[in-house]
């Protein structure tokens, strides 16, 4: 009577090397797969691994970008990271240039020249050749979006230390990369955070139409990050309070705190308006991203240096310090601590200080 056909991988030994087994119904034959090592407890954590995604982790020291970058997705982004489409996008630029490089390869020199086709002219991007491992010539060529933001270069290398740790967490790398990355730039430590004036703001709002008009009346009287105002739906909206919680409920919270606005008589207007639009569905907005028409009406109107729906909440908080609202006040409003906002704002608050001090 022939032995029945085990339905679960099993793990062998070969010659002092470790495999995993399984029996292939369609093939109707036995499959092996190298664990790559011949340390016992290196072997059992492989093989432990392979029955959960059917995957191999190579060597120690041999394991690639693009798998360290899968499994801390899989394994921690998704799961525990409530804004995981930031980490997600970072991704994308560091899987094409690094990709099936070993973790263990990269350095200062490679990171460095990572930043460079990174900090290219913006928009275009740029094909260039790469060795990649075990490839033919015509498939070296590998197109890379660029950017001149260096806190966005440095994000993505953040990401990929972070996904670096994450597989020494894991117990499939030994040591960590040692990365170069451009320098942690910070508004009102380097630069004045840009913002317009009054007029500028009304230009602003006077050429808008439709929804981006209301957009960018809401993200200025609330000073709420664009994100938060493009998905706002009718339940945060407490008309009976006269308060908008920009906080999602049930949505995990982060770092960019979220907090309760009030509903001001300056942005009623457009609220009603947007409430009434929306009556049947949950969203307020039909439109889910105003990066792209933001920015164009800013070039329009010749403010291309400042074309980042993100300055209407610098443009509210320098309005409101340059008018002598208290620091604390305005913190509140922003989500943001006192600390955060004397850094990047405080320059504004130097009229009412020296008001206060001769005591004029």
């Amino acid at each position: 009577m022939p032995r029945p056909k085990r339905e679960v991988p099993w793990l062998v030994w070969r010659e002092g090397m470790a495999y995993a087994s399984w029996y292939d119904a369609g093939a109707r034959q036995t499959r092996f797969k190298t664990l790559g090592t011949k340390d016992a407890v290196e072997a059992r954590q492989r093989f432990a691994e392979f029955l959960t995604t059917r995957e191999v982790i190579p060597a120690f020291g041999r394991l690639t970008v693009s798998q360290a970058l899968k499994h801390y997705t899989n394994e921690h982004v998704m799961p525990n990271c409530a804004d995981w489409r930031r980490q997600v996008d970072a991704m994308k630029h560091l899987e094409a240039f690094f990709g099936a490089r070993a973790i263990s390869d990269v350095d200062v020199p490679l990171s460095r020249r990572y930043i460079d086709l990174r900090r290219t002219q913006p928009g275009k991007g740029k094909v260039v050749r790469e060795p990649w491992p075990n490839k033919p010539e015509w498939t070296r060529r590998v197109k890379i979006e660029t950017t001149t933001e260096d806190s966005t270069i440095r994000r993505e290398l953040t990401v990929l230390m972070a996904a670096a740790n994450h597989a020494r967490k894991m117990k499939r790398i030994r040591e960590l990369p040692v990365l170069d990355r451009p320098d942690d730039k910070r508004i009102g430590q380097d630069e004045e955070a840009p913002y317009y004036t009054a007029g500028e703001l009304q230009a602003l709002l006077d050429q808008s139409e439709g929804e981006l008009h209301y957009f960018i009346d809401l993200a200025y009287w609330t000073g709420a990050r664009r994100a938060s105002i493009e998905e706002l739906t009718r339940p945060q909206v407490k008309w009976d309070q006269r308060q908008i919680h920009l906080q999602k409920p049930g949505k995990k919270a982060t770092k960019k705190r979220q907090p309760i606005v009030p509903i001001l008589p300056e942005m009623e207007s457009s609220l009603k308006v947007l409430w009434a639009a929306s009556e049947g569905r949950e969203r307020l907005f039909t439109v889910s991203d105003f990066f792209v028409s933001f920015r164009r009406l800013c070039e329009r109107l010749g403010m291309a240096d400042r074309s980042h729906p993100h300055c209407l909440r610098h443009t509210r908080a320098s309005h409101l310090l340059q008018k002598g609202v208290s620091i604390f006040t305005v913190a509140k409003l922003l989500g943001d601590t006192v600390a955060t906002i004397e850094r990047v704002y405080g320059h504004h608050a130097q009229g009412k200080m020296a008001e206060e001090l001769t005591g004029k």
